[in-house]
């Protein structure tokens, strides 16, 4: 009689136990998030995005942040294109340096300070200005010095 109990109780919680079976998958949701972006981020999921479309499109130039080595040159000239600036600097080394950045007012022998951390890239060709640059630094901004 308590083999017969003892089975018919582990039978029935064999039973139940097979029928509700733990999921280990994250439910998928289709709603989206009523989160805002940050101002000027571009739309996230159904958006088109046009390929053709510059990624740098609204960025503006910065100051270099505080903590960044840098190195300081004189601005011998500024090409504007599109937007970007393009700007040839001497070094207080000697040295004659491009740069290029989201577009920035800068005059001529103006004194300014530059992220010297940043890798250059060889042989960059910009199609806007048909020029190709044996080396130029892409940089976020520089500092003018007054």
């Amino acid at each position: 009689m308590k083999r017969t109990i003892l089975f018919l109780a582990l039978a029935s919680i064999s039973i139940t136990g097979c029928q509700d079976k733990p999921t280990t998958e994250v439910p998928v949701t289709t709603q989206q998030s009523t989160a805002k972006l940050p101002e000027g981020h571009p739309p996230i999921g159904d958006a088109k995005i046009d390929p053709k479309a510059d990624p740098h499109a609204g960025l503006k130039a910065t100051a270099v942040p505080k903590g960044v080595p840098t190195k300081k040159a004189s601005v011998v000239q500024t090409i504007d294109a599109d937007i970007y600036t393009y700007i040839e600097a001497k070094g207080d080394d000697g040295k004659t340096v491009w740069m290029a950045m989201p577009k920035i007012s800068v005059a001529k022998d103006a004194k300014i300070e530059y992220p010297s951390d940043v890798p250059p890239m060889k042989n960059f060709t910009s199609k806007t200005l048909n020029k190709t640059f044996e080396t130029i630094y892409f940089i976020q901004g520089i500092n003018i010095i007054k």
